[in-house]
């Protein structure tokens, strides 16, 4: 018999038994007590209850998906639930009791039960589970606007897959690949950038996949999480606050995808070769560590390295701090920096109260981006020039219900700029956009940048806006040996 199969027998016969109940009160079925429990600033909490006949989860309270074994599950005293999960669990009984109506009302809905079919996949004794997979995507196509052209982009389509094996010890891991539905040169979406060489120019078309994440790891529950690969930095820590929470625009005022890359070598957004290590104490801090490995030809143990420090401070409002150093090849430093070493420091705070959400982050880089312009020798290919840059980006959306409003603001102001780089040269706009959220994984969208940003040479930066279409999809299997 296929594995499926076990998945969905348990959960026929007791939605078949509470309704039998529901319908003849005489009927018994081996429902003992509802427990509900809910994990609030995304920290652990443990509700005591009686677990020996096992547990399943009734309905999910929370936005957050509720994944068995890997933000909710039992133990011999009782549920425990983190990461924002939450919801009503019925705890078995090795006894014949009888079920309450309201117990055998929530196993009767037909909606609850593909709900408990899907959230408790791995709770079925006969078979043992090892694991969890988490395949998802992002499918996100625009007609961009600008200069009185349109033309339709790519936005960041994505695909990948998540894995964690269950127990108090998980080995961890996700693979994530851009999907390049519309060959173009360029986006509007810097997050959208795959990873380029730094300071090297490109003009070919970008591939169609190109990887984004890739890292394996192991998770030691209250003792923090050690990843290896390429992974969001502890810097993306703090400027997540608002870089790629605009559905088009932004993204270019916190120094996270620098000189046109995803910050793979910079190490400041999709860091490469990196070991990443997080703890989250005292329910409220969630301290980050991140090491940037070189080649073994570079005299440097590491390229990079960085730190960041979170804290919950109020239900809903957190603040962070990271800072992030870069060691780039000395000959490149020289030629593009002036010699002058590489940080990057940012601040930020994020919030959600009712139906507002909103992020605030400052930014300041030293020696950390870049810019091509025209050779000063008369050469034929531009050349790299680097600069340092203080920067601001605010970020928020108000729900109407279904429909949405965004807001934002950039703020990049680059200084100690070489000769060959215009003054005035600076990016700063505001975003405005709407959405209608016609499901709960799908939306259109419409946003448009407004400002007086001036390129590297002098050349006013035109306004623009796009519409587009978000879809994002994700489903849950366990694994069995």
């Amino acid at each position: 018999m296929k594995p499926a199969n076990y998945l969905v027998l348990p959960v026929v016969v007791l939605g078949f038994l509470v309704s039998t109940n529901a319908q003849q009160n005489s009927t018994q079925v081996t429902v003992s007590s509802v427990v509900t429990c809910a994990s609030t600033s995304d920290q652990r909490q443990h509700c005591p209850a009686n677990t020996s006949a096992g547990i399943v989860m009734l309905r999910q309270s929370s936005e957050t998906s509720c994944l068995l074994g890997r933000n909710w599950g039992y133990d011999a005293q009782g549920v425990w639930v983190s990461e924002g999960c939450g919801g009503d669990f019925a705890t078995g009984s090795s006894s014949r009791s009888r079920a309450t109506p309201a117990e055998a009302k929530a196993f009767a809905e037909p909606a609850e039960q593909k709900e408990l079919a899907a959230v408790t996949t791995g709770t079925n004794p006969k078979l043992d589970y090892t694991g969890m997979f988490n395949p998802y995507g992002s499918i996100r196509t625009i007609v961009s606007i600008s200069d009185s052209e349109a033309q339709v982009q790519d936005d960041a389509t994505r695909m990948g897959i998540n894995f964690s094996t269950f127990g108090s010890i998980k080995v961890v891991g996700t693979a994530e690949w851009g999907i390049n539905l519309v060959q173009s040169e360029t986006t509007f979406n810097a997050g959208a950038t795959t990873a380029q060489g730094f300071g090297v120019i490109s003009q070919e078309t970008q591939p169609v996949f190109g990887a984004r994440l890739g890292f394996l790891g192991v998770d030691f529950g209250p003792f923090g999480r050690l990843t290896f690969g390429k992974q969001n930095s502890t810097h993306y820590d703090i400027t997540s606050y608002t870089t790629d929470r605009f559905n088009v625009f932004g993204g270019q005022s916190t120094a996270t995808y620098v000189a046109g890359t995803d910050g793979g070598q910079s190490g400041t957004g999709r860091a490469d070769q990196t070991i990443l290590y997080h703890l989250k104490f005292a329910k409220i801090f969630d301290f980050g560590a991140q090491g940037q490995l070189r080649t073994a030809a570079t005299p440097q143990a590491f390229n990079g390295f960085g730190f960041s420090l979170q804290a919950t401070v109020l239900p809903g409002l957190k603040i962070g701090g990271a800072y992030n150093k870069t060691y780039f090849n000395p000959q490149f430093t020289n030629a593009v920096f002036n010699g002058g070493g590489t940080n990057y420091w940012s601040l930020g705070a994020q919030g959600k109260w009712r139906n507002l959400e909103w992020g605030a982050d400052w930014t300041r880089q030293s020696n950390g981006d870049l810019v091509f312009v025209p050779d000063p020798a008369g050469g034929p290919e531009p050349v790299a020039v680097g600069f340092s840059a203080s920067g601001v980006e605010i970020y928020s959306r108000l729900w109407f219900g279904k429909f949405a409003a965004v807001f934002g603001f950039e703020d990049y102001i680059p200084h100690d700029l070489s000769p060959l780089i215009n003054s005035n040269f600076r990016t700063r706009y505001a975003i405005l956009g709407a959405e209608w959220h016609f499901s709960k994984s799908g939306y259109a969208f419409f946003e448009t940048k407004l400002g007086d940003s001036v390129d590297a040479l002098g050349k006013d930066v035109s306004d623009a806006a796009a519409i587009g279409f978000r879809y994002d999809f994700s489903w849950k299997t366990a694994h069995t040996e």
